[in-house]
């Protein structure tokens, strides 16, 4: 059984160990890398997840160890701030088959749908990632584009399924 509520900077110590296990065990997911991730202090993880009504990370708790979560992001300019995005998704191998990643991506866009103004969500998937694009696809984002060549990873280019989700 897990819970699902909003990381923060208290939670810094597991969210990290997770990122960081997300980061290595699928590097090809993020755009982030992990020896950059490895460096980073708890003082600025815990200034990267100060929760806002416009900037959150959902995490999955399973006795108090974070195993899934998620970010949302809502754009600041304003002729952008109709819109948010999805990022850092991401469940721990031992924990995926169990429904999580849904819970988190419900929530995320339940708490989305509140926000004043804001109409789309928005999120990248790596085209070769078929179960990450089939639970967004069931939870009603549609794509609309692929980034050709939108990473480049261990000297191989991948690219980026675009999609989006309106409320």
């Amino acid at each position: 059984m897990v819970a699902i509520r909003a990381i923060t900077p208290n939670d810094a110590v597991s969210y990290w160990d997770l990122r960081l296990n997300a980061l290595k065990n699928n590097p090809e997911a993020f755009s982030a890398n992990y020896e950059d991730s490895a460096n980073l202090t708890l003082d600025s993880v815990r200034t990267r997840i100060q929760v806002t009504e416009d900037h959150f990370i959902l995490g999955a708790f399973h006795e108090d160890v974070i195993v899934g979560m998620i970010g949302f992001v809502r754009e600041h300019k304003k002729k952008l701030n109709h819109k948010g995005t999805i990022w850092g998704t991401y469940v721990a191998l031992e924990f995926r088959g169990q429904g999580i990643g849904r819970k988190l991506l419900e929530e995320t866009l339940l708490r989305a749908s509140k926000l004043d103004g804001l109409s789309q969500v928005n999120l990248g998937v790596i085209t070769n990632n078929a179960a990450a694009k089939n639970l967004y696809e069931s939870c009603g984002f549609r794509s609309y584009g692929v980034e050709k060549n939108a990473m480049k990873y261990d000297g191989k280019y991948l690219d980026e399924n675009l999609m989006t989700y309106h409320f």
